[in-house]
């Protein structure tokens, strides 16, 4: 069956800087196209340029070389650069490395009128970053005959816009960036009405034609199309409904969460009233016990002030009698004064003082004695400070001696000062000098030289800056480390006469420059002793050395080193004597005598001992005098650290610093003693005598009074301590009245209220006792158990509240107010009012929900299935008429063989041909479109129906997403549908093979040829080709490409397919390695032969059907 339909064909592809095509037209014919060539040859790259421009898509991670393979990676800017391999370092390698443009353009003709258009895409490319910047086109007529390049070069996207701009109309051409819009009127106006959505799908699909999709899910999607049945009225009238029955459902779970409340609140409310009645109990009693303990007090009170009066006049009594013993006493000490003793005893008092004061002068006097002898065992003491001490010692010494002992001893003292700050300034001396040594001795042992530290500051700093100024690391040496001395003779010369020279900063003549401007900007003071030497004009001069010179036995690590040796030693004379050195202007001996000037002189010891630092030898040589020198340090060093010991202890001794007249006082006490010891004596003797005649007799009448004194003082004492204590607890108890008092106006105030009186007053007749805090301790314990329990009630009731506002957030009562009263008010609205309405709105809506369904939904879906089964029909009849071998097939549309399958009867029941719509307005005539049996046998169903129509309210996302797919599901017809294919194989018998479970089952070609078939057909829909001829349409894009399509075919399978695709009037692009090419040619139009050897450039030639002989010869 050859369609005559006119459609848009594709005749021609312009290809500029494509992978590996630089240029190229190809063109095709109107019928079979076949690209053939080996694996890698290029055949897809052209493929996935036509899928760019046809999906307005350049992203290509979807589609680009999936025929070759699913995992392909191949990526746009791969295409457009032409990568030609990937280095180790995972770099891609390109053929384009300069920003470049691309173009890839596809010409349309339209078969009846040969009118052509052009739609395509030009890419820029910056090579720098991989930046592409893309824009679609399209316009009328033939491609550009300049085929969209400029002076050797691929048109821009600004030139192109430029071109299209001054070349059409602006109804002739669009450009523009967006992928979406052109993609938009590429499908709607330039192909004549595509599908958008299953056009690329399904192009995609059969290019690589690995149809891993199940046929019946295969015929589902791509034979019956979905059909945009809208169920937004539907689902707003169930949802009204739904509405309205979940109002109904939350008012009425609202009034059973307010009863709960309103239940709690009772309980709250009986415990809250025990509380109050035993409260009330509690301060009543507590008013009772107040008063009683107020009259305990005022009555202890009264008391006290009665033992208060006896104890006042006890106290007046004792006083008199204090008194009489007082006078008694001072008339015994009056005889005694008359005896004269108490004189006596003063006298003794003074003395002994006296005494005292001379017995300490005498100690200090011998201490200091003791503390001078030291000074006798010293060699400095001059014999006349030993000879005062000795006096000193003896006592015999004058104030004229003692003042020239003083004098004696600070000059001592001062002798000693100085020897002390001699030794002192030698010590630190001694210790620097050892310090330094035996740190640059251990810098040389690590194999260091132990510069001067200033040298390698300088050092270290010229290297960072020189690393920061040239971008690299920067060696600088020290000249020392870049020399050596051949012969060890002269050794020591060449270290004394290069002094500090020896110690300039090298770097390399190309950093020379760089290195002295950063020394310029260095700090003075801190490196002044450093010095860069210019090595770069250095090595412009040749510098001769003389023969015999002292350069001779120097040897340089470098060349430019070198060259300075030359320049400062090439002119010294090595001499064995000094008439020798007089015969030249400069001369030096190994023994380093130095002849320069006309003057002779000694070279510096320090330069070639202490400061030697070219070659081995040197470092050895120094460790030597470094080791003798600290050796000889520390035997100086001890001696001199004794002395001074020694100087310290001296010095700490005995120097008589105190004024003279102090130790002339001491000596004076010391001769008193003897004389003040006899005056004792003799006092003690006459103070007996007395005692022994008449005073011990008074004295002991005195000492009786004395302790009658004593007793009666504590007794008056005590007196007044007992009155003070009366007088404090009075206050006390004062306190507590008043306290009392206070307390019990707080507590009256509680109890004006007289409501719980009567209890009360029953509550103290039933009780015995009338120690009212006793009885107040039981209710306080009792009301701690009401409280417990009120609170526990309330708790529970705030909690039932939260819960409540928790899940009603509108409701804005308080939850924590300790009346009902919002609560009961709306639960007793809520009963009244709401509920009634609620009931009324869901019994209407739900009657409409339900019509809503009858009238609309099933009708439509049913409307969908017929037209399903119409579309079958029509597929059927086409290929029916097509000759695919001996094969015949067609497509199976039935009731869905699933679970789902239960609704179809429902939608399918013949009491549903007549539409409420068709019927007139006559009585007879106005039924329901459902008749009464219909609605008894299936109201079931459609209540489920309905339910699944009502999304769930306050669910998750997970679950609102599922009830999105249920609702999808079933508002799709094809739902409640089954598909397949069937094989109808003639005989003696006709007989049909179901093939969705089959086709696993047979062999590769011929598994392939049902789904091939159904493939075929969704094109022939997609393409409009069932559409009867005499019915107006746009035309339409016929391409079919098919990559590796018939791989498992024999050649008269091959021959059947390509047949079939001429029956249904398709324009093709078929691909297959070149090994399969005899299976190809006598049915196609048009061969294409891809070549890439080299993988650098893929070559195309083309044939036509005339020239397939040479081809085959080929």
């Amino acid at each position: 069956m050859e369609t005559k339909q006119p459609f848009k064909a594709l005749s021609k592809i312009c290809l500029n800087n494509w992978h590996y095509i630089d240029k190229k037209i190809l063109t095709l014919n109107e019928g079979i196209n076949f690209f053939t060539g080996h694996s890698g040859s290029g055949k897809s790259t052209v493929l996935d340029a036509i899928q760019i421009v046809l999906y307005a898509n350049t992203d290509g991670r979807g589609f680009f070389n999936k025929a070759a393979a699913d995992d392909s990676d191949r990526t746009l800017i791969e295409y457009l650069r032409g990568m030609v391999n990937i280095s180790e370092n995972n770099e891609s390698q390109y053929l384009r490395n300069r920003n470049f443009s691309s173009t890839i353009v596809l010409e349309l003709t339209q078969t009846n009128t040969r009118d052509k258009q052009c739609v395509g895409v030009v890419f820029d490319v910056d090579t720098s970053n991989n930046d592409v910047s893309r824009l679609f086109f399209w316009h009328t007529g033939e491609l550009l005959p300049n085929h969209y390049r400029s002076e050797g070069r691929c048109l821009t996207t600004a030139e192109m816009r430029e071109y299209l701009q001054r070349s059409f109309t602006p109804e002739q051409f669009y450009c523009g960036p967006s992928n979406e819009r052109f993609r938009r009127q590429l499908y709607d106006i330039y192909l004549g009405g595509l599908d958008m959505e299953k056009f690329p799908k399904l192009f995609k699909r059969a290019i690589s034609f690995r149809m891993n999709i199940k046929l019946e899910d295969f015929v589902k999607e791509y034979i019956c199309m979905e059909q945009d049945i809208h169920i937004e009225d539907l689902q707003e009238s169930v949802m009204q409904y739904g509405r309205m029955r979940s109002k109904i459902e939350e008012t009425m779970e609202e009034i059973r969460r307010l009863k709960l409340i309103c239940g709690k609140y009772e309980q709250y409310a009986e415990k809250s009233d025990e509380e109050k009645v035993c409260s009330y109990q509690i301060d009543r009693l507590e008013v009772m016990n107040h008063e009683v303990k107020s009259q305990e007090a005022r009555d202890r009170i009264k008391v006290r002030q009665e033992a208060i009066e006896d104890l006042k006049k006890q106290q007046q009594v004792m006083e008199q009698e204090e008194k009489d013993l007082q006078k008694e006493y001072e008339e015994i000490i009056l005889r005694i004064a008359d005896s004269g003793y108490a004189r006596l005893e003063s006298d003794l008092d003074t003395l002994n003082e006296t005494l005292e004061r001379l017995n300490n002068g005498k100690a200090r006097w011998e201490q200091t004695a003791e503390h001078l002898k030291a000074w006798t065992e010293k060699d400095i003491t001059p014999n006349q400070v030993i000879w005062d001490i000795e006096k000193f010692a003896d006592r015999s010494i004058s104030e004229e001696e003692l003042v020239r002992l003083q004098e004696g001893l600070k000059d001592l003292q001062e002798e000693l000062e100085d020897q002390r700050q001699e030794a002192d300034a030698d010590l630190r001396r001694i210790k620097k000098e050892e310090k330094e040594a035996r740190a640059e001795l251990k810098e040389l042992k690590q194999g260091k030289k132990a510069y001067p530290r200033e040298l390698e500051e300088a050092r270290f700093e010229l290297r960072n800056r020189l690393h920061e100024r040239c971008g690299k690391f920067v060696n600088v040496h020290i000249l020392a480390d870049l020399l050596d001395v051949k012969d060890e003779r002269w050794h020591n010369a060449v270290e004394g006469y290069l002094g500090n020279n020896k110690l300039q900063l090298i770097v390399e003549p190309k950093y020379a420059r760089a290195a002295m401007d950063i020394y310029q900007e260095m700090d003075t003071k801190r490196f002044f002793r450093a010095a860069v030497l210019d090595t770069e004009k250095l090595t412009k001069d040749k510098h001769q050395v003389q023969p015999g010179a002292l350069a001779e036995v120097v040897k340089a690590k470098e060349a430019y080193v070198q060259e300075y040796i030359n320049f400062f030693l090439g002119n010294v004379k090595k001499c064995e004597s000094l008439d020798e050195l007089r015969e030249c202007r400069i001369g030096v001996t190994p023994d380093c005598m130095l002849y320069q000037s006309y003057k002779l002189q000694h070279m510096n010891p320090e330069n070639y001992t202490r400061r030697a630092y070219i070659g081995e030898t040197s470092m050895r040589q120094r460790i030597r005098k470094l080791e003798e020198k600290c050796e000889k340090l520390n035997g100086e060093r001890m001696p001199v650290q004794e002395l001074l010991e020694e100087i310290r202890q001296a010095m700490q001794m005995e120097m008589l610093k105190q004024p003279a007249e102090d130790y002339l006082g001491w000596l004076a006490d010391s001769k008193a003693i003897i004389s003040k010891e006899k005056k004792k004596a003799q006092l003690l003797e006459q103070m007996q005598k007395l005692k022994d005649e008449s005073v011990a007799a008074w004295e002991g009448k005195k000492k009786e009074v004395q302790a009658a004194q004593d007793a009666k003082k504590e007794s008056v004492s005590k007196v007044q301590e007992a009155i003070w204590e009366n007088k404090k607890e009075i206050e006390r108890l004062n306190a507590e009245v008043l306290e009392s008092e206070e307390q019990m106006k707080d507590v009256k105030r509680k109890v004006a209220d007289k409501r719980y009186e009567k209890e009360f007053q029953e509550y103290l007749a039933s009780r015995k006792s009338e120690n009212y805090e006793y009885l107040r301790r039981q209710m306080v314990s009792r009301v701690y158990t009401l409280r417990e329990e009120e609170e526990d009630a309330y708790r529970k009731l705030v909690e039932e509240r939260s819960s409540y506002i928790r899940e009603y957030p509108n409701r804005t009562f308080s939850t924590s107010i300790r009346d009902n009263a919002p609560y009961e008010k709306l639960l007793n609205s809520l009963s009244c009012d709401h509920l009634e309405t609620y009931r009324e709105s869901a019994k209407t809506q739900a009657k409409a929900a339900v019509e809503h369904f009858k009238d609309d939904f099933i009708f439509k879906i049913r409307s969908a299935i017929l037209e399903a089964y119409q579309r079958r029909d029509e597929l059927n009849r086409i290929i029916s008429k097509l000759d695919f071998g001996k094969d015949k097939y067609q497509f199976v549309i039935t009731k869905n063989k699933g679970a789902d399958g239960k609704y179809y009867k429902m939608f399918m029941d013949d009491s549903l041909q007549i539409r409420p719509s068709d019927l007139d307005d006559t009585m007879d005539n106005q039924l329901d479109m459902f008749t009464m049996e219909h609605e008894n046998q299936y109201g079931e169903m459609m209540n489920e129906l309905i339910n699944i129509f009502i999304p769930p309210e306050n669910a998750t996302k997970d679950e609102m997403d599922e009830a999105k797919r249920n609702m999808d599901k079933y508002a799709d017809y094809r739902t409640y549908l089954s598909f397949d294919m069937q094989q109808i194989v003639h005989g003696d018998k006709e007989m049909t093979i179901g093939l969705s479970k089959m086709i696993k089952k047979n062999s590769g070609g011929e598994g392939q040829n049902p789904l091939y078939v159904a493939l075929l057909a969704s094109f022939a829909q997609l393409y409009k080709i069932n559409l009867s001829p005499k019915m107006h349409r746009s035309p339409t894009l016929r391409l079919v490409v098919l990559d590796e399509a018939f791989s498992k075919m024999d050649a008269e399978k091959v021959a059947s397919c390509i047949s079939l695709i001429r029956g249904l009037g398709f324009q093709a692009i078929i691909s297959a390695t070149n090994d399969k090419i005899q299976n190809y040619l006598e049915n196609v139009d048009k061969t294409f032969v891809y070549a890439n050897p080299n993988k650098r450039h893929i070559s195309i030639q083309e044939f036509e059907k005339t020239e397939f002989g040479e081809l085959a010869e080929e």
